[in-house]
């Protein structure tokens, strides 16, 4: 999973610099940079995969206004010439036992030096206005007890000696890659185009480079800003859906039928949830139509009244999108989304915040400005937004904010909200 996201002279962040673990709310005003942050892991993704014009000039591959309408935009208040990421995750452990089972003898007996986690680190300048080179571009093997670079320390800065580099491109040289097994000392020079990206240009080799190809997939397949379309689930579904969740939640009703079919204890665990939030369900269906084997989802209320998913209000669908998650059997590594309170009744998103905040192997990292989402929200899982004419956005960890300090519980947290905390 990822476990910290830097940005450097990016959009409004001068400097970010914020550790994640598995479940956040964002919380803030508009403008102080949530969606920005949420949406640097699926960027980097989509740089990945599709380079680095299209990535940030041109529409997200899911639809929706570019990032940007000019590269002098991307840059923190217009001002300069280059911006910068950094991205660490933690390996999962048939990584980590890949490279320990490879390794020296001296890292496999000493466990201080066994491999933890991945640190990515990128630098992108712009020439004339019009073009975006990639500068500098680093990936290390991070130890389990490793020494972190300082808070804000800027890409490409001295780092320890127990990071194994795997990646070193520096100011536009040819980029060396090294093998991760320490035991294994040949090395490649790449040749790289200034926009081309020497981890995307990582041989497909999982013996050479097993971690490398995981957090190349994690970024380009495992990363979902997570977005139910209203107009799209009160559609039937058609045959032949991806059996993972779209994005749109459009397969929803197939999912539905799955989980029913398959796992049916889990199913009614399902409906039993829904039921807190809308306590005049009787019975959720997933029914496939006869003449052209499209799905749907078919709701009965008390008192015997029948809706199917054409009927269903926005609220509804929305509450079922949402509350699916920890049900399915598989979801995206991450995902990312925005306002869950949207159309949902009060009383309800303390029931879709329980389906958020439990989705097993999965990050999620919500953005809200609702008091009620924060006051059902553990202090751990907050990262307040804050935003400034002369320093820019600021992300700051719930328990390190000055105004929750020494929060004991006394007022709640939506009323902290409400009195400024953004």
């Amino acid at each position: 999973m990822i476990s910290r996201i830097q940005a450097f002279k990016y959009r409004c962040f001068d400097q970010l610099d914020i550790k994640v673990g598995d479940y956040h709310v964002l919380a803030g005003a508009n403008g102080t940079g949530k969606s920005t942050l949420l949406d640097i892991p699926l960027l980097l993704g989509e740089i990945l995969s599709r380079g680095l014009i299209p990535a940030f000039l041109e529409s997200p591959a899911i639809g929706g206004s570019p990032r940007a309408q000019s590269l002098q935009e991307l840059v923190h208040y217009s001002k300069g010439d280059y911006f910068g990421f950094a991205i660490e995750a933690n390996l999962p452990q048939e990584i980590i036992s890949n490279l320990l089972q490879n390794g020296s003898t001296e890292i496999q007996q000493d466990s201080k030096l066994h491999p933890h986690s991945l640190r990515y680190e990128i630098r992108f300048q712009i020439f004339n206005k019009i073009e975006l080179h990639v500068t500098d571009e680093f990936l290390y093997i991070l130890p389990e007890q490793v020494s972190e670079p300082e808070q804000n320390s800027l890409i490409g800065e001295k780092y320890s000696s127990d990071w194994q580099k795997i990646i070193d491109r520096t100011n536009g040289t040819p980029v060396i890659l090294k093998p991760e097994f320490r035991s294994t000392i040949n090395k490649t020079r790449l040749n790289l185009e200034p926009q081309e990206l020497a981890l995307a240009n990582v041989v497909r080799d999982l013996i050479n480079f097993p971690a490398t190809n995981w957090f190349v997939d994690l970024l380009k397949k495992g990363v979902m800003r997570y977005e139910p379309s209203w107009e799209m689930l009160r559609k039937a579904c058609p045959p032949g859906q991806p059996k993972n969740l779209r994005a749109d939640a459009a397969n929803l009703p197939w999912l539905v039928m799955n989980l029913q079919q398959q796992e049916p204890n889990l199913f009614e665990a399902w409906v039993e949830h829904i039921k807190m939030a809308l306590p005049n369900i009787v019975k959720i269906e997933a029914i496939q139509r006869e003449e052209d084997y499209h799905a749907y989802l078919k709701l009965t209320y008390l008192g015997n009244h029948v809706v199917t998913s054409s009927g269903l209000s926005y609220g509804t669908l929305h509450i079922l999108a949402l509350t699916i998650l920890p049900y399915l059997p598989r979801v995206a590594d991450l995902i990312f989304l925005e306002e869950p309170e949207n159309g949902i009744h009060p009383r309800a998103i303390e029931v879709v915040l329980q389906s958020l905040s439990s989705v097993y192997n999965s990050q999620v990292f919500v953005s809200t400005h609702s008091p009620v989402v924060l006051a059902h929200t553990a202090l751990e899982s907050i990262i307040v937004m804050q935003g400034s004419k002369e320093n820019g956005a600021k992300a700051i960890q719930g328990k390190q904010h000055p105004r929750l300090q020494n929060w004991q519980g006394g007022i709640d947290l939506g009323s902290l909200f409400a009195a400024g905390v953004r």
